[in-house]
């Protein structure tokens, strides 16, 4: 059995312990016949448990027999319960209630949302219901507002990347991006950037979609298609509250990229973010977008690509040798290999996992003249990589290295958040 095989098999029993599979189990012993409901506060126990598991998502998946209920922590999924198809349903009904939703409607996808609560916690609840062959499949986001307390110290950056960042809070100009793919902390690098500039005296604006946390102190204004409120349109209502900083949720298709650009050569400072590989693979997004290489670079300022990775739980963390197969990758991938590096094996602190909680490694690109210039010559981005890397330019990779040497994370780790971004072999 394969070592996270293992790790998935102990979590699983970790949460068998849970409300949810207390009620299933005190259900399935009691005289209730198979159809009967379950009790009304399944659907709560269920939310309860993964609240209490650090979970990001909880995921109800439909299968031929019966579904599996799952749970994603720091960005990896685990299973939890299986249950009947039956069971499902009504767990599902029961969600639906919570956020006012039919229950009749099973063939249409929807979105909701609904708020939670845990102990004194408040949770935010997105729900996503799809149709698949064997029934209604769930997908539920938990949204903590505690996330807006990070500060930027808090999520991974190092001494140089926190002075640069602080410099660009203190005089900042253009457009500031954070780009990775689906999951990658973006959104959290933003809002706590959010967080540092309501502290000074500036009037800050954001265009989003949909809100995902409500800010004191900052106007939110939220996209609405069926009463018009478009992005060009969000952009000048934005602009007429003379902001000195915008921020739009996210930039995705032509038109945002154009509201985005076009905000950021007004004069106001804007902040995004965006699908990319990499900082750099911002450049290519950008221009398929249709954007003109004069208008990126007049636009431009900072973009910080990031990943994130599973911290090594601090209890069950030991050093140990680097293995032949480490150094082999380590060594292909570029990258100095060190002398020792960290494991876990898990313990009751991390739910037998040897990983808790996640931290962000990036790479931070402060344009300069070079890149500019490079720009406004249309150079593609394998080339302007090159050109960082002849200037000690430190990638996402080699920003990983340092945690890994530090005992933060793991190189098998390290590997995950490799897996499609440009490696230093590859230039």
């Amino acid at each position: 059995m394969s070592t996270n095989t293992k790790k998935n098999r102990s979590f699983r029993d970790a949460m068998a312990t849970g409300f949810l599979r207390e009620l299933l189990d005190d259900h399935a012993a009691s005289d209730s016949p198979p159809g009967a409901d379950l009790p009304p506060r399944v659907a709560h126990a269920l939310i309860s448990d993964a609240a209490t598991a650090r979970a990001s998502d909880i995921h109800i998946e439909p299968g031929e027999n019966s579904a599996l209920i799952r749970f994603r922590v720091d960005g990896v999924i685990s299973d939890v319960s299986k249950v009947t198809l039956a069971q499902a349903r009504m767990i599902i009904n029961q969600i639906k209630a919570m956020a006012n939703l039919d229950p009749i409607v099973t063939f249409t996808p929807r979105d909701a949302h609904a708020s939670y609560t845990v102990g004194a916690d408040p949770l935010d609840l997105r729900l996503a219901l799809v149709p698949s062959h064997t029934g209604e499949a769930l997908t539920i986001r938990l949204l903590d507002p505690r996330r807006l307390q990070r500060s930027i110290e808090d999520l991974g950056f190092d001494l140089g990347e926190l002075q640069l960042l602080e410099s660009w809070i203190e005089s900042g100009a253009g457009m500031f991006l954070a780009a990775g793919p689906t999951g990658s902390g973006k959104t959290t690098t933003i809002y706590s950037l959010l967080q540092e500039l309501k502290k000074s005296d500036r009037v800050i604006v954001s265009l989003e979609d949909p809100v995902e946390y409500q800010l004191d102190g900052i106007v939110q204004v939220q996209l609405d298609q069926r009463h018009h409120l478009n992005y060009a349109d969000g952009i000048k209502s934005m602009l007429r509250l003379d902001p000195d900083y915008l921020m739009i949720g996210e930039i995705r298709d032509a038109v945002s990229a154009r509201a985005a650009v076009d905000a950021a050569i007004s004069g106001r400072v804007l902040l995004s973010t965006l699908h990319s590989r990499d900082a750099v693979g911002a450049l290519t997004s950008l221009r398929n977008w249709g954007l003109l290489d004069h208008e990126i670079a007049e636009a431009l300022s900072v973009v910080v690509g990031q990943r994130l990775v599973r911290r090594l739980c601090t209890h069950c963390r030991r050093r140990r040798a680097v293995s032949a197969k480490e150094r082999v990758w380590l060594s292909t991938a570029g990258l100095p290999v060190p002398e020792q590096v960290s494991d876990a094996e898990g313990c009751d602190r991390c739910s037998q996992i040897g990983y808790k909680g996640r931290c962000g490694i990036f790479e931070l690109w402060n344009l300069t003249e070079p890149d500019y210039e490079a720009i406004l010559r249309h150079t593609d981005e394998h080339a302007v990589r090159r050109s960082l890397m002849d200037r000690k330019h430190k990638s996402i990779i080699a920003n990983g290295l340092d945690k890994v040497v530090d005992g933060i994370t793991s190189v098998a780790e390290l590997r995950r958040a490799a897996s499609g971004a440009f490696l230093a072999q590859s230039l």
